[in-house]
């Protein structure tokens, strides 16, 4: 008996370490969480979330996909910079 009730036990603690860490929960109302995170806003301007957080703090245009696709693009550029007139905008 003793064997049955640490095996519940330790399923249990698993489950909830995993609901804490947030990997328990991979979707949200049945979207995944990289569609809400990624996807859509690169839809919407043409960036991530991670992307906007870094523009916010450094007050440049960061795009990491451009940069990594474009020789005349650097990770952030000025606002406004003829680096940034070819950028994906968004839909």
């Amino acid at each position: 008996m003793n064997v049955l009730l640490f095996i519940i036990t330790l399923t249990a603690a698993s489950f909830l370490m995993a609901a804490l860490t947030g990997c328990g929960a991979p979707l949200i109302a049945g979207i995944p969480n990289i569609f809400l995170t990624e996807v859509a806003p690169r839809a919407v301007n043409g960036k991530g979330l991670a992307e906007d957080g870094v523009d916010a703090a450094t007050g440049k245009d960061c795009r990491v996909i451009e940069s990594a696709t474009r020789k005349d693009r650097k990770l952030c550029e000025t606002r406004g910079s003829p680096a940034t007139d070819k950028d994906f905008k968004g839909l």
